[in-house]
């Protein structure tokens, strides 16, 4: 072909072309009940969809693998709050690498004061705290949680992977591995509330464990066992512990236990009968590797759990509901479990939810606000110790045509969550706009590493450790602020 007509050809071609992405329905022709012709539009071709620039967020947060202790080989300016000698500085982070701090609600910007002053103090008074993470499978494995507890512990002291429910849902490796005999019954109150207990004494994980079915009422004497490795994997700080805690209540008859550890030491004991809640609290000289727990008895206990702790410092608990919104608190008795709460002194909740309730419906999203709020209601009266922090949900995308795009009521998920948490007078983080806000999502599930999952939901390990230091650094900024205050009165 002439050169006059190659251009008279791909001229055409273009004209077509371009009349076609005029004409062509936005939202494509549906051939079928599951297929659907596309073309790209004219706003499109002008306008493409392009990933969020994260270059800024991972250069301002590089991770540390693990790390030594903070009160080593350090000397630290010294100050009195309330006639309390305080032994701590300001801790150094870099101001312009907190790029997404904790929101509060107007007039209550000292909501986390009474929790730095415990910060402040723990080194002089020994005190021990736990920090409860609840979340849905974003938080799965120690996600998020791992690194928060790492970084906490090494700053403020204290060891130990903090508290597990024992009978899980589903297996993890993280922090601890564990095993068990095929003999136990685990009762729940999510999804589903099992209500052939007659009861709704779940503890704090939504869940407790009997080697004993409750429809059993036979006196036979049923024998069962679970253990507990530490894993290789797990921070330092999460593989070491000094004490060993049974959360547990209600057993009619005495039971039996015995607990070795991996150097063969074994200690024996008896669990009285009782109908409430007990707390049976084992120390070691050392830190054991692993612990393997016998029950022998003719009834259960309901067991809510174990805990693996130092003898001061802070617990950071990792507490994963998959699938839940976090609405099950007012199902469950809140008696037991502020009783469960007071007896951990419990200093900090965050709730981490959000993500399995966007759907396509704002009503829906109004009503599940409105449920999120009676939670952050029981939640502040059964602990009134402890301040919540709401952590809301990461970016999360669909597939538009050959784009991946934030979900549209995302943004107003987020919004209508902040709002009813400063309603409650308790802090919000936005972990949406902490990396990177509308459509960031394919900018982490692309990056090289990957550091979100190919599901463009949840992060992968690494993307987490990310994520949960720009939430440590938020908190810290926040406690520097403190610190700085109470020096210059």
């Amino acid at each position: 072909m002439k050169p006059k007509q190659i251009l008279v050809f791909f001229t055409i071609i273009l004209t077509g072309l371009g009349l076609l992405m005029l004409a062509f329905p936005k939202n494509g022709i549906k051939v079928g009940e599951n297929f659907t012709i596309n073309f790209i539009t004219w706003d499109e071709f002008l306008n493409p969809v392009k990933n969020k620039d994260i270059t800024n967020i991972l250069e301002n947060n590089q991770i540390e693998e693990d790390s030594v202790s903070f009160f080593e080989n350090e000397i630290y300016d010294s100050v009195y709050i309330d006639s309390v000698l305080v032994v701590y500085k300001p801790i150094q982070i870099s101001v312009d690498s907190t790029l997404q701090k904790i929101e509060f609600a107007k007039g209550c910007d000292t909501l986390l004061d009474n929790l730095f002053l415990t910060f402040a103090q723990m080194k002089s008074t020994g005190e021990k705290i736990h920090i409860l993470h609840y979340g849905d499978s974003q938080i799965e494995v120690d996600r998020m949680t791992d690194y928060i507890r790492m970084k906490l512990q090494s700053t403020f002291g204290g060891s130990g992977s903090g508290f597990h429910s024992g009978i899980q849902a589903f297996d993890f490796n993280l922090p601890l591995v564990v095993t068990y005999s095929d003999n136990w019954y685990r009762y729940k109150v999510f999804p589903q509330r099992d209500t052939i207990i007659g009861h709704k004494r779940f503890g704090i994980t939504t869940s407790f464990s009997m080697f004993k079915s409750v429809l059993d009422s036979t006196d036979a004497v049923n024998e069962a066992w679970i253990q507990f490795e530490v894993s290789p994997l797990a921070y330092s700080s999460a593989r070491y512990f000094s004490e060993f805690k049974l959360f547990y209540g209600y057993n009619k008859t005495p039971v039996n236990i015995t607990i070795t550890d991996d150097s063969d030491n074994e200690i024996s004991d008896v669990l009285p009968a009782d109908s409430c809640l007990k707390i049976k609290t084992w120390s070691f000289p050392s830190s054991p590797k692993s612990l393997k727990i016998y029950y022998s008895g003719n009834t259960s206990p309901e067991i809510y759990g174990y805990s693996f702790e130092s003898a001061s410092g802070v617990m950071v608990d990792n507490l994963p509901i998959r699938g839940s919104g976090g609405t099950f608190f007012g199902l469950m008795d809140l008696s037991l479990t502020g009783q469960m709460y007071n007896a951990m002194n419990v200093k900090l909740i965050l709730l981490q939810f959000g993500g399995n309730v966007i759907g396509r419906d704002s009503a829906n999203i109004m009503k599940y606000c409105s449920y999120l709020s009676s939670q952050m209601k029981y939640l502040k009266n059964i602990a009134p110790n402890a301040r919540i922090i709401v952590i809301g949900p990461a970016d999360m995308s669909e597939k538009n045509k050959n784009n991946y795009i934030t979900r549209p009521l995302l943004p107003f998920l987020i919004e209508e969550m902040k709002k009813v948490t400063f309603q409650n007078e308790c802090g919000f983080w936005n972990m949406y706009e902490a990396m990177g806000g509308e459509n960031s999502m394919p900018s982490w599930v692309f990056h090289e590493p990957p550091l979100a999952e190919s599901d463009f939901i949840h992060f992968t390990p690494q993307g987490a450790k990310i994520v949960a230091q720009m939430f440590y650094k938020a908190l810290i900024y926040e406690y520097n602020n403190f610190i700085i205050n109470q020096s210059s009165r």
